[in-house]
């Protein structure tokens, strides 16, 4: 995208490269092509862009979502195929999902505790149905004084596996049709973190023992799990930054992608995702220029959850040359920029600077509209805030 050429909105507004976008849908498209395809809706955050994906995704199989309102909202606008990444105890939502599934739509629900699977169980035996759940398994590798990966599943063995499973069968209106082993330690965590280089060869190391653990668990309880006379419809993993590698294991039905197609900032330090082109990102206009060799631009906290870092902030994009203030960083109403290369100095008030968030659908929680451009043209899409939804 030549963003010079560009008129750019007098307010802050987010901005999609359609050209970007269809390059990173291609490449995830060959990438994935041995599996299905699940898009996370948590990185996309708009059922345009979803939709638009979906219709450009030979192996789409369905979406992964994060919330149980979330996926009522996604039933009425016309998705099937839901998996709920996340536990649900909001029990009116499981309950309105109900018409649905009633009708032949597929909904599963995540559980790996079983508090979760009570509480389905008793939502689907006060409505007469029954309910499909999918376990998490955890894949995250736990070595002496060191856990690498995220605090999510309690199902870290297969002797929790059965556990639960025991559970499963005691709860008559609760189904167990899949299971999920979500590498994130692989898929999500970046090499090369500004700062923090000097631990880029220990994350590489832990990320390839990883994949021997990830290999032998996931594959060795799937397995068990089919022995015991389950045939589960699916097998989930991956994300993004394990595109290659998830896809390439034989247990794996399906993988789930979404931070891909934006391409935000936090990707850029993560080896794998190589070959991917930033696609989204937000325009702040310059509103002050408090002295020279300084511009203001209003608006720009963009901040990502996590951690904090510097690899959860946003980045500049366009002009090249301009750098954030670390005494300030991007600030809630204002940020202030350093003009210090060539390209950057003709930069003037009611100019745009183009810039990146961190993560891939925070971005939409602060827009209603995507301006999509894409060549000469440019049209809007709207985001889930755009619809008046927020979910948690």
């Amino acid at each position: 995208m030549d963003f010079a050429s560009i008129t750019a909105p007098k307010a802050p507004s987010a901005w999609l490269d359609m050209d970007a976008l269809d390059h990173n849908i291609a490449l995830v498209n060959q990438k994935s092509q041995a599996v299905n395809l699940r898009l996370a809706t948590k990185s996309i955050r708009s059922i345009d862009v979803l939709n638009y994906i979906k219709d450009n995704s030979p192996n789409f199989i369905g979406l992964m979502s994060y919330a149980a309102d979330e996926s009522v909202y996604l039933l009425e606008n016309g998705f099937d195929n839901i998996l709920c990444a996340y536990p649900a105890l909001d029990m009116i939502s499981v309950a309105n999902t109900f018409e649905y599934t009633k009708n032949g739509a597929t909904m599963i629900w995540m559980v790996d505790r079983p508090e979760h699977v009570d509480a389905l169980n008793q939502i689907a035996r006060s409505h007469g149905v029954k309910v499909d759940v999918c376990f998490d398994i955890n894949m995250s590798m736990s070595l002496p004084k060191l856990y690498f990966g995220t605090k999510r599943s309690a199902l870290m063995t297969k002797k929790a596996v059965k556990a639960l499973l025991k559970h499963i069968k005691k709860s008559a209106h609760v189904n167990l049709v899949a299971a999920m082993g979500y590498e994130a330690q692989i898929a999500g965590v970046a090499e090369y973190v500004p700062g923090k280089t000097l631990l880029t060869p220990a994350i590489k190391l832990l990320k390839k023992r990883s994949k021997k653990q990830v290999i032998q668990r996931r594959g060795s309880i799937v397995k068990w799990l089919k022995k015991q006379g389950y045939p589960l419809a699916l097998v989930n993993g991956g994300g993004s930054g394990s595109i290659d590698f998830t896809a390439s294991q034989p247990e794996i039905t399906e993988i789930t992608v979404g931070s891909a197609y934006y391409k935000p900032a936090y990707f850029d330090y993560m080896e794998s995702m190589g070959g991917f082109q930033p696609a989204a990102g937000f325009l702040l206009p310059v509103t002050r220029q408090p002295e020279k060799g300084v511009v203001t631009c209003h608006g720009g906290g963009f901040i990502a959850s996590g951690a904090t870092g510097v690899d959860k902030a946003p980045v500049v994009h366009y002009p090249p040359g301009l750098t954030i203030r670390e005494e300030e960083g991007f600030g809630e109403v204002q940020t202030p920029m350093r003009v210090e290369k060539p390209l950057a100095k003709n930069i003037n008030i009611g100019d745009a600077v183009w810039c990146r968030h961190a993560k891939a659908g925070e971005l939409c929680e602060h827009f209603n509209t995507l301006i999509c451009y894409s060549d000469d043209a440019v049209q809007l899409m709207t985001t889930y805030r755009g619809e008046g939804k927020c979910f948690h």
